[in-house]
């Protein structure tokens, strides 16, 4: 679930996209608006609620500059989402097993400490 500027809420998911009826269904990723209800679900007695991804907060707010889309599965579907933004990018992707979503966030500029820095393998100097 994605927070547009605005207040609005866009919910991106992956799902199966049938475009050969004599092949399995690709790898896709569905673009939908929502509400405020979507934060909130539950399922056999079980209430679950979403929460912020901790791993984007370095990059909030996300100011969207650019939207990639790709099919880097080469089944003819829209499989990968990539927005990139002067703090930094967030890659979505479908990955497997089937109807998951990978995220991953990545920041521009320096490491944050020396902890970051690439080091030498002992011996091989």
């Amino acid at each position: 679930m994605l927070e547009l500027a605005d207040g609005n809420l866009v919910k991106l998911a992956p799902c199966e996209v049938y475009l050969d009826p004599d092949k399995y269904p690709s790898l896709g990723l569905s673009l939908e608006k929502c509400d405020q209800g979507a934060l909130q679900w539950v399922r056999n007695g079980r209430t679950y609620s979403m929460s912020p991804f901790a791993g984007a907060a370095g990059l909030l707010p996300f100011h969207v500059a650019q939207v990639v889309e790709s099919d880097p599965l080469g089944e003819g579907a829209i499989s990968e989402v990539l927005l990139i933004g002067p703090l930094g990018q967030l890659l979505f992707r479908h990955i497997m097993p089937p109807m998951s979503l990978g995220i991953d966030g990545a920041q521009v500029g320096p490491a944050p400490n020396k902890s970051f820095k690439p080091m030498p393998l002992r011996g091989t100097a």
